[in-house]
C-alpha cells in the first residue's frame, strides 16, 4: 500500500508534525507499504526521525510577501497555492498512490479536488476542536472571520474527502455528531521512553507552545500560590513561543525565579516527564492534549483544566489526576497540594496512569489505521467495478 501524508512546511516541528513522523514510521515497517511525507518546503528537521520514510520537498514558500499589505499577501497567497496545489498533483500523479492524508492546514481544502488517475482514497486529520479557530480569535472581526472560515471550510469543502479522522468520541457525538464520513482515532504516544516516574522528585512539569491559548499566564499565577504552602517544589515549562519575554517578565514580578523556570525546546519530552512527579495543565482548549498522554505514559499525574475538547477522555478524575472546573485556580491549587502532600496518592495515581496510557501505544493506533485504510480501499475499488 502507497501511503502519503502532506503536511506544512516544516521549519520547526509542531506537534502534529511529530505525530505524523510517529505515524509514518510505524506504517513503513508495515510489509507491502510504502511510505512518503510531503512537507510544503524546508523538511531538513523530519530527516534523522525518519526511517524506512521517502520525504519530499515541494519547495513551496508561503507567506513572503505579508509584510506588503493584506491585499499583497491574499495576491499572493492565492498565487502560492495554486504553485502548491500543481506541484502536489504532478508529485502525486507520478507515484500513484493508495491513501493520501492531510494533516496540516496548507492542503486542506484542494488535496481532494487533485486529479489523481490512481484514484487514492482521500482523508483530512483534524488535530484541533471544530471551532477552535472561532474560540482563540480575539474581538468581533477576528471571530467573524473565524466563522467564515469555519463556514467554507466545514460546510463546504471538507465534503469532498472520503474520510474525516477527529481524535475523540467526545467530538465524534459532539460538534460532528450524525456527520457520516467520520472516524474516531486517537494520537498514539510519540515519546515512549519505557521509564517510569517513582515520582518522587519535587518536580512538577507541563509543555506546549508558549501561546495565548495555553494559557501558562495562569498557570504561573497557580504556583504563585502553590509556592508559598511548598517552596521546595519547583515547576518545569518546557517550549518555546512568542509569549516568552511576557512570561520571563511575569516570573520576575511574582519573584518566582526559584520555583518556575522556562526550559525551552526538547525532543526528549518523555524522558523529562519520567523525572518529574506531577503533570500541570492549565489550556483553554485541548483537542487531544498529547502532552497529557506522554506525562501518562511516564507514570505521573495529571492535574488539567476540564477545558473545551477532548482532553476529558484521557483523564479519569480521582484516578489517573484531576479534571479542574475552566479557570478556577483555588480548586487547582488544592488538587496541586494534595498531590504534594500525599506521596502514596501520587504515587497510585501514577501507575494508574501509566496503565491507562497503554491503550495509546503505536502498535494499538497504527492497527485501526490499517484497517480504516483497506475498508475505504475495499470500498473505493468497489464502487469503481460497479
Amino acid at each position: 500500500m502507497k501511503i502519503v501524508y502532506c503536511i506544512d512546511a516544516a521549519y520547526n516541528l509542531s506537534g502534529t508534525d511529530i505525530v505524523s513522523i510517529t505515524k509514518a514510521n510505524a506504517l513503513a515497517t508495515i510489509p507491502g507499504n510504502k511510505v512518503w511525507i510531503v512537507s510544503a518546503g524546508n523538511p531538513r528537521s523530519l530527516l534523522k526521525r525518519l526511517k524506512q520514510v521517502s520525504v519530499t520537498d515541494l519547495n513551496v514558500r508561503y507567506y513572503q510577501h505579508d509584510d506588503e499589505g493584506l491585499i499583497a499577501s491574499i495576491i499572493d497567497l492565492l498565487k502560492t497555492k495554486r504553485i502548491h496545489k500543481k506541484r502536489l498533483e504532478n508529485f502525486l500523479e507520478n507515484i500513484q498512490p493508495d491513501v493520501v492524508i492531510s494533516s496540516g492546514v496548507l492542503t486542506k481544502t484542494f488535496l481532494p479536488t487533485l486529479k489523481i488517475s490512481s484514484n487514492p482514497v482521500f482523508i483530512r486529520e483534524l488535530h484541533t476542536d471544530r471551532h477552535y479557530n472561532r474560540d482563540s480569535a480575539k474581538g468581533i472581526i477576528k471571530k467573524c472571520i473565524a466563522l467564515i472560515g469555519e463556514l467554507y471550510d466545514f460546510h463546504w469543502k471538507i465534503h469532498a474527502y472520503d474520510k474525516v479522522v477527529v481524535l475523540t468520541e467526545k467530538e465524534n457525538s459532539g460538534s460532528w455528531k450524525n456527520w457520516k464520513k467520520l472516524a474516531v482515532i486517537p494520537n498514539p504516544i510519540t515519546h515512549w521512553t519505557g521509564a517510569l516516574s517513582q515520582c518522587e522528585e519535587k518536580v512538577a512539569i507541563t509543555a506546549g507552545r508558549l501561546a495565548p491559548m495555553k494559557n501558562f499566564t495562569g498557570l504561573i499565577n497557580i504556583w504563585s500560590k502553590v509556592a508559598k504552602r511548598h517552596p521546595d517544589w519547583m515547576l518545569q515549562i518546557w517550549g518555546t513561543g512568542d509569549m516568552q519575554l511576557t512570561l520571563e517578565k511575569q516570573i520576575k514580578q511574582l519573584g518566582l525565579e526559584k520555583h518556575v523556570c522556562l526550559m525551552g525546546y526538547t525532543d526528549k519530552i518523555g524522558e523529562k516527564m519520567s523525572q518529574a512527579s506531577l503533570m500541570v495543565l492549565t489550556s483553554r482548549s485541548e483537542s487531544f492534549s498529547l502532552v497529557t498522554l506522554e506525562a501518562m505514559s511516564a507514570g505521573i499525574p495529571t492535574i488539567v483544566y476540564n477545558c473545551p475538547g477532548g482532553i476529558s477522555q484521557l483523564v479519569k478524575d480521582g484516578e489517573t489526576g484531576y479534571l479542574v472546573p475552566l479557570d478556577n485556580e483555588d480548586i487547582f491549587v488544592e488538587r496541586v497540594c494534595q498531590l504534594i502532600e500525599d506521596n502514596e496518592l501520587r504515587r497510585k495515581m501514577g501507575m494508574v496512569s501509566a496503565k491507562e496510557s497503554e491503550q495509546y501505544n503505536i502498535e494499538n493506533i497504527i492497527s485501526r489505521w490499517m484497517s480504516l485504510f483497506e475498508e475505504l480501499l475495499l470500498r473505493k475499488r468497489k464502487n469503481q467495478t460497479d
